[in-house]
């Protein structure tokens, strides 16, 4: 059965990477038109935190007004395009909004609930994206957590987002609203929780009031449900209420390739709700993995460490959520990737029956739950500590390996392991299911945050595993007297080929 694809676009990279000023139909051209003819049935417009506009506001400033002057291009190009398509009585949001629907396509209307883009400081304390500031912030100090961000427990904010939406409704043929949940935690102040979750769920109402039953109210959370509601969102109440009718999924780190969307599945379908759990356009390893996106030529995200991700691993990511039962998959900031994807994934993603013979790109997000991996210090979920020997971690595959060779397919799978603190590569032992691996090749080796690590590949018999989770295990066999480093894998990838 066919699936749909969402685009989330954050409303400014698809237009400030192109000569200024544009006219509508260069709007298009980079926005909508790719989108036409595949799979993608919603097309998000992103406002970023909504405080400084890309499109025609009665109240809010647009994207540059409170700057001085300017000296980067890409604010420059910006405040040009918006400034020449005002003297042609339109915006880029009425310009999406239009093309998507001459092309069936839904727009929405993408509200990040708590950006923090204006609050990040230069090293001298100067505002890194001036261009987001706006004269909300200084009109209403006692509504932002200490953070710069809004508070909501603070009833002015609530007005605040509800005047917002109201404009946008009453002024643009969206097909929905989208509260992107996931720019960024927190909402409340600390501690206070629990306690003010009531708040945003009356929010969530009236916004579910405003909207009304013909238009489409999504939401964007992170794949930890436990996170949300700890945080003060009360998603099982929402979805239980029957608030939402689509829901996607993503992280306020980096990406999330191994997360599973069954909960969410479970209970938005028991509400009508749909899901489509999301992936990241820009994926980041560990900073010193590669010189991708930094130097001469676009990264690739599982290769380089940096960049946009390969097909085979979306076909990975989108194979594991249809599993679970998922509407479809999204992609987020895929607009902003740094290099070229492969554009196939508009068709082959929202194609179950296409990906079951197709190659993939497991990888295991062995990083802490919503961390910013890139240039940053991170210990892996999956090591052994000093003193400990043995550590498993689960590797959910969505191919029956089984049945592939039964049809005549010859499947083969291939392991990378980027291995810290390992002496000999026979100083461990590395087993899926209970099976030891021998490693095929040890290809090369190169420095992470104080220490050189090796990236070692172990070719894996596809006999030895199965449709959804394996056990991936180290030993250790032998200790290390006067180590006291822990052994960690810092990046794990399973290459799945089926020889077609």
């Amino acid at each position: 059965m066919s699936k749909g694809l969402i685009l989330n676009d954050d409303g400014w990279s698809t237009y400030t990477r192109h000569p200024a000023p544009m006219g509508p139909r260069d709007i298009e051209r980079v926005t909508v038109d790719p989108q036409v003819g595949t799979s993608v049935v919603a097309y998000q417009f992103c406002a970023l935190g909504g405080h400084a506009v890309n499109y025609r506001s009665t109240f809010l400033p647009r994207v540059g007004d409170m700057m001085q002057r300017i000296d980067t291009l890409h604010v420059w190009r910006m405040r040009e395009t918006l400034r020449h398509l005002d003297e042609l009585g339109t915006d880029p949001l009425w310009i999406v909004s239009e093309a998507c629907h001459r092309h069936g396509i839904a727009c929405q209307f993408s509200l990040r609930m708590n950006d923090a883009h204006h609050v990040y400081r230069k090293a001298d304390g100067s505002p890194y994206f001036p261009e987001l500031l706006s004269s909300w912030f200084d009109a209403h100090p006692d509504a932002l957590l200490p953070t710069g961000q809004l508070d909501y427990a603070h009833p002015d904010v609530h007005e605040y987002r509800l005047a917002q939406i109201a404009e946008v409704l009453g002024r643009y043929e969206v097909d929905g609203i989208d509260l992107d949940f996931t720019r960024f935690r927190p909402w409340f102040r600390q501690g206070e929780e629990r306690a003010r979750a009531p708040l945003m769920t009356d929010l969530v109402r009236r916004l579910r009031d405003l909207v009304g039953p013909e238009r489409t109210l999504s939401a964007r959370f992170e794949y930890s449900a436990g996170v949300c509601i700890a945080s003060g969102l009360d998603v099982e109440h929402w979805l239980a209420e029957g608030l939402l009718n689509q829901i996607t999924l993503g992280g306020i780190g980096d990406h999330t390739p191994d997360a599973p969307s069954d909960w969410w599945v479970e209970r938005a379908h028991a509400k009508g709700c749909k899901v489509y759990p999301g992936m990241e356009g820009q994926l980041h390893w560990i900073a010193s993995c590669g010189s991708g996106g930094t130097g001469l030529r676009a990264g690739n995200g599982v290769v380089d460490g940096f960049g946009p991700p390969s097909i085979e691993y979306m076909r990975a990511v989108a194979a594991l959520h249809y599993m679970s039962g998922a509407d479809g998959v999204s992609l987020f900031n895929f607009t902003c990737a740094d290099g070229p994807w492969d554009q196939s994934a508009l068709t082959e993603l929202a194609d179950p029956d296409a990906l079951r013979l197709a190659d993939k790109q497991y990888v295991l997000a062995v990083w802490p739950p919503d961390a910013q991996i890139y240039n940053h210090e991170w210990v892996s979920r999956f090591r052994l500590d000093p003193g400990e020997t043995e550590a498993s971690y689960p590797l959910r595959i969505a191919d029956d390996l089984a049945g592939a060779a039964r049809c005549g397919v010859s499947p083969s799978a291939l392991l990378t392991l980027d291995l810290k603190g390992v002496n000999r590569l026979d100083d461990i032992e590395v087993s899926i299911n209970g099976l030891p691996l021998q490693p095929d090749s040890y290809r090369y080796n190169h420095y992470d945050h104080g220490c050189w690590n090796g990236v070692v590949q172990y070719d894996v018999p596809p006999q030895a595993l199965r449709r959804g989770d394996n056990a991936l295990a180290l030993r250790r066999l032998r200790e290390y007297v006067g180590f006291e480093g822990a052994l960690e894998v810092r990046k794990c990838v399973l290459e799945i080929g089926f020889g077609q």
